[in-house]
């Protein structure tokens, strides 16, 4: 049932936004391939007009990593291009052995960017980073954290860790 579901959304994403999960998607930055975004959830709403559809109810969006949340609003732009996805309510992403938490995030599809808001944090390995605000650089295995209104930026890594064979994807 699950694939689908992923099967009709994808089809239906594809008939009201031209190229959503098409083959020719320009979207992806210079010398990354176009790779499509598969979302699973329960229900979906599209507004072409506004160039919106928000998802709602246990929500998974896939591209070369996942992205997991209580409701996603994808926007589109120029030539139905996705240009960013905000996520709210208990957001997990996970990706090439990391996996980040936190109330809210945004995915900035060119600057391949998410940045996380709100009880944020990061884990890799037995590595742990906590702020308010964490934006991961996807392409570069970097993160930026913040602290806010007294809250200090909290880190522990541990010393000598053995973290064996990352997995592209981890849920």
């Amino acid at each position: 049932m699950k694939l689908f579901k992923t099967v009709v959304l994808t089809a239906a994403l594809s008939v009201i936004f031209n190229g959503f999960a098409g083959a020719g998607q320009t979207g992806a930055p210079a010398g990354r391939p176009a790779v499509p975004v598969t979302i699973t959830s329960d229900t979906m709403e599209a507004d072409k007009g506004r160039g919106v559809v928000v998802f709602k109810g246990n929500v998974a969006a896939v591209e070369d990593f996942t992205l997991c949340a209580d409701e996603l609003t994808v926007n589109y732009g120029v030539g139905s291009e996705v240009t960013d996805i905000a996520a709210t309510g208990n957001v997990r992403i996970f990706q090439n052995g990391r996996t980040a938490r936190s109330d809210s995030a945004v995915y900035k599809r060119l600057e391949r960017t998410i940045a996380l808001s709100g009880r944020s944090q990061v884990e890799q390995c037995s590595d742990t980073v906590k702020g308010e605000r964490i934006t991961v650089y996807l392409d570069d295995n970097n993160a930026f954290v913040e602290g806010s209104g007294g809250q200090r930026v909290n880190a522990v890594i541990t010393p000598g860790k053995k973290c064996g064979q990352l997995n592209s994807q981890t849920n």
